[in-house]
């Protein structure tokens, strides 16, 4: 496939799930599927420990299994999430790790228990599961949502960025993440637009699977083109899509 337009909507998410709701798949296109999850519905109806809005600024806790109503993590993944400095990244990586836990419950051939599903990282940071690492899965997470997107074959290579659109942070997102002759094109227009620009770059670069490894700088989108190192990427589909008011959704497959 070839590039398409950075305002190209994925057919499925037309209707954008409840914010109300939970969880929330969708299928993007045949061979992949994607887990939106609601951050304050996770914290209000998975963990039985009070965390509430001020999770954000708020000093890490210790979680036990008794803490949630439903025990989707492992021993060592309680490990992992009580090693965190702060209450937010364990929020945030709770919710990115129970989208993509959700995942692989309904569309893994073998359906394993949420508890008994492993996330694992390559060298350079992209997240696979452990039973099936020739499949791809990527994970995102902004303000009040999360996301995971998976491929349902070793074919099926995908990366999603899901970023809240912030009017605060436009003068430095423009300074660290685009080139010069992308500010050009990008200063005249809205906040939307420029947060557009910005997931399809995380999300290409976790398609490669680079992720922070890579400059942002480097990747260019322009007239609705993708650039890396100067030279358009062929043999990909890049979308865009504002799944709730206020966020935009993108992904590279």
């Amino acid at each position: 496939m070839s590039n398409t337009p950075m305002t190209a909507s994925i057919p499925p998410l037309n209707q954008a799930p409840e914010p109300a709701a939970l969880l929330s798949f969708r299928r993007p296109g045949p061979g992949y599927r994607l887990a939106f999850v609601s951050i304050p519905v996770l914290l209000q109806d998975v963990l039985k420990a009070s965390v509430g809005n001020a999770f954000r600024t708020s000093p890490p806790r210790v979680f036990a299994p008794q803490d949630f109503h439903e025990h989707f993590l492992g021993p060592d993944e309680l490990a992992h999430l009580n090693g965190f400095k702060a209450l937010k990244k364990q929020v945030e990586w709770m919710a990115g790790r129970y989208a993509a836990k959700q995942l692989a419950g309904r569309f893994l051939e073998h359906r394993p228990p949420l508890a008994r599903t492993r996330v694992a990282y390559r060298p350079k940071g992209a997240p696979y599961f452990s039973d099936n690492p020739a499949l791809c899965l990527s994970i995102s997470h902004s303000g009040d949502l999360a996301v995971a997107g998976m491929g349902l074959t070793p074919s099926s290579i995908l990366g999603v960025d899901i970023e809240q659109i912030r009017p605060e942070s436009r003068s430095t997102l423009l300074r660290t993440a685009f080139s010069p002759r992308e500010i050009q094109a990008l200063e005249p227009l809205d906040d939307a637009a420029l947060f557009r620009c910005w997931t399809a770059k995380e999300a290409y670069l976790k398609y490669i699977g680079l992720g922070f490894h890579e400059s942002l700088k480097r990747v260019e989108i322009l007239n609705d083109t993708l650039f890396h190192d100067g030279h358009p990427v062929p043999s990909l589909s890049l979308s865009s899509h504002q799944p709730f008011p206020g966020y935009v959704f993108a992904m590279v497959s």
